[in-house]
C-alpha cells in the first residue's frame, strides 16, 4: 500500500502526517520544546542565550505591571489578541525556566480570561488565529500545573471559539483557507497550534485541522518562488512568514514532521530577501501596506539555524543586544511577542560561514524586485531598490516601477508606506478591492499619486498588467536592472521600460524610454522627497540633514514642477509633513519614442569623501 505521505510528495503537495506520527504524540509540553529542551536552555551560557534570557525576564516582569486587557464586545480584536499572546508566551516560558510561581499565576489569569470570552473575533478571522496560538501555547506550556477544571475551560474554548468555527469558512471565494496572502499562514498556523495542544482530547478534530492547513498552504507557499521575495512587503513578510515558521516548528515538535512546509521553492531563500530589503539607513524598503513597528525579527534565528549560517542572524543578534540595553531604560520598548521562541531557535554552535550578501540582487516571481548598493555595512552607501509586479495583489499599491533611493545616509526618494486603515474605512473606501475602478486607489499613499513612478496622462496603472525585472550584466563596475512596464500602461504606450544603474562613483541613473501609441501622451516622472528642493542649472538640488543630492535632468527642456504635497488631500489621507513631489513632464506625439533620464549624484562623490 502506498502511504498518503508518498502520494502527497509525488503530487507536489506537502506531505500529510500519517498514523504513526499521530500515534507518537508526546506529553506536554510538546510545542516548540519539551522538558529536556528547556533544561538545555537553562544551561546555555553563551552571550546570545544570556541576552535572550535577560530580555525574556524583562518582558515577563513588564507583563505583570500592565493593566488588564479590555476586549471589545464585538468587532475586531486584533491588537488585543496579539497583546495577550505576547503576555502568555513571556510569562509561561519564564515560569517554566525559573519555577517562580508568580509568573504562573499571571499567565493562568491571562489564559483563563481569554478562554472565557464568548467570541474570539470570527468576523475578522485573523483574531481567532492569534487567540488560538496564544491559548494553545499557554495550555501546552502550563498544562501540568493547571487544574483539570482549568484545562477543561481552555480546551473547550479552543474547540468552540477557534477550531469548529474555522471549519465553517469555505475554501475559495477569496477566503483565507486557500488564499495566497498572509491570512492563510496566520489563521492556519494559529489553528494548528491550538489543535496540537488538545490533540489527545480531540484527536479527530485536531487531525482535520492539521490536514486542512497542510493541504491549503500551497498557494501562499508558492508566492515565495523562486527567489524568496514577498508580494505584501517586509512588514507583512514578518507577520505571515513568522506564523509559517511557527506552524512548521509546532508540527515538528508535536508530530515529528514539518510536512515539508519549509520546502516550497524560494521559502528558505526568503531570509535573504529580508536582508536585502534593509537599506543602509537601517530602514526597510517600505513598499506595499508597510507598518513601521520597529520590532525585532525572531525568525531570523530560525532561518540561521535551518541554513546553518549565523550570518543570517547578524541583524537580529544586533537588535537583541540593542533592546537589552534599552529595556532597562524604556519599559515601552517594542519587542516582538515571539521573542520567547528565539530561545528554542537559537543554536550557539552555528558556524559563521561566508558572507554571501550580494550588492546586486534581483528577484523574479510574484513580486519582481531589484536592489543595488555600493557597499554593505556602510550607512553612507548609495542604494536603490526597484519594484515590479502588479497592483492586483493583497496589500499592493499602484507603485509598479517605483523605487526608493538613499545616499550619504539620507533617503532622498521615499515611499510613504501604509495609510491608516481606520481612516480609510471612515472615508468609505473599499480597502481590499483591487479592481481598476476601486476607491482604494484614491488614497494618496496607496494610489499612483504618492509613488516614484512614471505615468501617462495622469491615468492609473493597469491592474491586469505585471512588470517583470531583469538584471543586466555588470559593466565595468556598473550594476543595472530593467523593468518592463508595457503591460502596466498598455492603453497609453506600445512599449515602456525603466532602466536603473548604480555606477562605480555611487551616482544613480534612472532612465525611462517609451513609445506612444496612436495618440499623443504626456509622460510624467514622479519623485517624492522630504528634502528641500532647489532649481539649478543642472536640474535640481536636494538638501536634507546637511547633505546634498544633485539631480541632472535630460532633456534639459523638460518641464519640472515642485509640488508641496504635505497636506492631507481628502478624508482618507494623513498629512505627510515636509513632503514634496517633483514632477518632470515630457509631451510625446503619436507613435514617437522619447527618453527621460535623471542622474542622481551624491555630494560626497563630488568632494571625494
Amino acid at each position: 500500500m502506498i502511504s498518503i505521505a508518498a502520494v502527497s510528495a509525488a503530487s507536489g503537495i506537502p506531505c500529510l502526517p500519517v498514523d504513526v506520527d499521530w500515534a507518537k504524540l508526546p506529553p506536554h509540553p510538546r510545542l516548540f520544546g519539551d522538558t529536556a529542551r528547556l533544561e538545555v536552555i537553562k544551561t546555555q551560557s553563551d552571550e546570545v542565550s544570556q541576552e535572550l534570557l535577560a530580555l525574556l525576564k524583562s518582558e515577563a516582569e513588564k507583563a505583570q505591571t500592565l493593566k488588564p486587557i479590555v476586549y471589545p464586545a464585538s468587532g475586531i480584536m486584533f491588537n488585543e489578541m496579539r497583546d495577550v499572546q505576547g503576555r502568555i508566551l513571556a510569562l509561561s516560558l519564564q515560569y517554566r525556566l525559573t519555577g517562580e510561581k508568580h509568573f504562573f499565576t499571571e499567565a493562568r489569569q491571562e489564559l483563563l480570561h481569554l478562554a472565557d470570552l464568548p467570541d474570539w473575533g470570527t468576523s475578522h478571522f485573523l483574531d481567532v488565529g492569534e487567540a488560538s496560538l496564544a491559548a494553545g501555547v499557554g495550555l501546552d506550556w502550563l498544562h501540568d500545573d493547571l487544574s483539570p477544571e482549568d484545562r477543561d475551560r481552555i480546551v473547550r474554548a479552543i474547540v468552540e471559539r477557534a477550531l469548529r468555527p474555522s471549519l465553517e469558512v469555505p475554501e475559495g471565494g477569496g477566503s483565507w483557507v486557500n488564499g495566497d496572502f498572509n491570512w492563510a499562514q496566520v489563521c492556519h498556523g494559529g489553528l494548528v497550534v491550538g489543535a496540537l495542544a488538545i490533540a489527545e482530547r480531540e484527536p479527530v478534530l485536531a487531525r482535520q485541522i492539521v490536514e486542512r492547513a497542510v493541504k491549503n498552504l500551497d498557494k501562499v507557499g508558492a508566492t515565495y518562488a523562486p527567489d524568496g521575495s514577498y508580494a505584501e512587503g517586509p512588514s507583512y513578510w514578518l507577520y505571515g512568514t513568522s506564523i509559517h515558521v511557527i506552524l512548521i516548528e509546532a508540527l515538528r515538535t508535536a508530530l515529528g514532521t514539518s510536512c515539508d512546509l519549509e520546502k516550497f521553492p524560494g521559502f528558505l531563500k526568503t531570509a535573504g530577501y529580508k536582508i536585502q530589503m534593509m537599506a543602509p539607513s537601517g530602514e526597510d524598503y517600505n513598499y506595499s501596506d508597510y507598518h513601521n513597528e520597529h520590532l525585532n525579527e525572531p525568525i531570523m534565528l530560525w532561518f540561521a539555524r535551518e541554513l546553518r549560517d549565523s550570518n543570517i542572524a547578524r541583524g537580529e543578534l544586533a537588535a537583541i543586544s540593542r533592546r537589552l540595553v534599552k529595556a532597562v531604560e524604556d519599559k515601552h520598548l517594542a519587542i516582538s511577542r515571539h521573542l520567547p521562541l528565539e530561545l528554542f531557535w537559537w543554536d550557539p554552535t552555528l558556524p559563521s560561514g561566508q558572507d554571501l550578501r550580494a550588492r546586486h540582487w534581483t528577484a523574479s516571481g510574484v513580486l519582481p524586485l531589484a536592489v543595488m548598493r555600493s557597499a554593505w555595512d556602510d550607512p553612507n552607501a548609495s542604494f536603490i531598490a526597484l519594484k515590479g509586479g502588479t497592483p492586483n495583489h493583497s496589500h499592493a499599491h499602484m507603485d509598479v516601477g517605483g523605487f526608493i533611493l538613499e545616499a550619504d545616509g539620507v533617503r532622498w526618494a521615499v515611499d510613504l508606506g501604509t495609510e491608516d486603515y481606520d481612516k480609510m474605512r471612515s472615508a468609505g473606501l473599499d480597502l481590499w478591492n483591487y479592481t481598476q475602478e476601486s476607491s482604494r486607489w484614491t488614497c494618496f499613499r496607496v494610489g499612483p499619486e504618492g509613488h516614484n513612478i512614471l505615468r501617462f496622462d495622469g491615468t492609473r496603472q493597469n491592474i491586469s498588467g505585471k512588470a517583470e525585472i531583469r538584471a543586466l550584466p555588470d559593466d565595468q563596475g556598473t550594476m543595472a536592472n530593467i523593468v518592463d512596464l508595457t503591460s502596466i500602461y498598455q492603453k497609453q504606450v506600445t512599449h515602456v521600460e525603466r532602466t536603473v544603474k548604480l555606477k562605480p562613483d555611487r551616482s544613480i541613473s534612472i532612465e525611462d524610454q517609451w513609445t506612444a501609441a496612436g495618440h499623443p501622451v504626456s509622460a510624467s516622472f514622479q519623485w517624492l522627497t522630504m528634502a528641500k528642493v532647489i532649481r539649478n542649472q543642472q536640474g535640481l538640488l536636494l538638501e536634507q540633514a546637511g547633505k546634498c543630492l544633485t539631480l541632472e535632468v535630460a532633456p534639459t527642456d523638460a518641464k519640472i514642477e515642485i509640488e508641496d504635497v504635505s497636506a492631507a488631500r481628502a478624508l482618507q489621507d494623513s498629512p505627510n509633513s515636509g513632503l514634496s513631489r517633483i514632477v518632470i513632464t515630457i509631451p510625446t506625439t503619436e507613435h514617437s519614442t522619447a527618453t527621460l533620464r535623471v542622474l542622481a549624484i551624491p555630494d560626497s562623490t563630488r568632494s571625494g569623501r
